[in-house]
């Protein structure tokens, strides 16, 4: 199965999330190896219920900072984020009967993860984050 090694191009240039998209990223591939590893179902699960819970976390982050410095764009952000959560909570109920069909499908899920959020949402918040540091605080 395909690992996602951290690429520079998707930095967004705000320390947190890339931090949060790298770990992401780890326990993703640690996920991966225990599949590959045939390690017992329950740590299998016990990961993914880890980076089900780390992806929510994550995303609620985001949005506590969207909202603190006014998003434009945060109506569409917090979709794709509940598309996000939705995607993961159906497959955190999907069955371990089938670890490498269940693979298969957190891989597609984080593949899709990294295109379309990562490289074209979370840059252009982070643009937005940074612009926003830089002036302060509105009055």
């Amino acid at each position: 199965m395909d690992r996602l090694a951290w690429n520079p191009e998707w930095e967004t240039g705000f320390p947190l999330i890339d931090e949060q998209h790298r770990r992401l990223l780890a326990e993703f591939n640690e996920f991966l190896d225990a599949i590959e590893q045939r390690v017992h179902g329950q740590h299998v699960a016990n990961l993914l219920e880890f980076l089900l819970e780390f992806l929510v976390a994550h995303c609620e982050e985001e949005e506590i900072q969207m909202r603190a410095t006014h998003y434009p764009r945060l109506t569409q952000h917090m979709a794709f984020h509940a598309h996000l959560r939705s995607t993961a909570s159906r497959l955190a109920r999907a069955s371990s009967k089938d670890p490498e069909a269940l693979a298969g499908a957190v891989t597609a899920f984080l593949h899709e993860w990294v295109e379309h959020h990562i490289k074209v949402e979370d840059r252009l918040m982070a643009q937005h984050l940074i612009q926003c540091s830089r002036q302060g605080p509105k009055p």
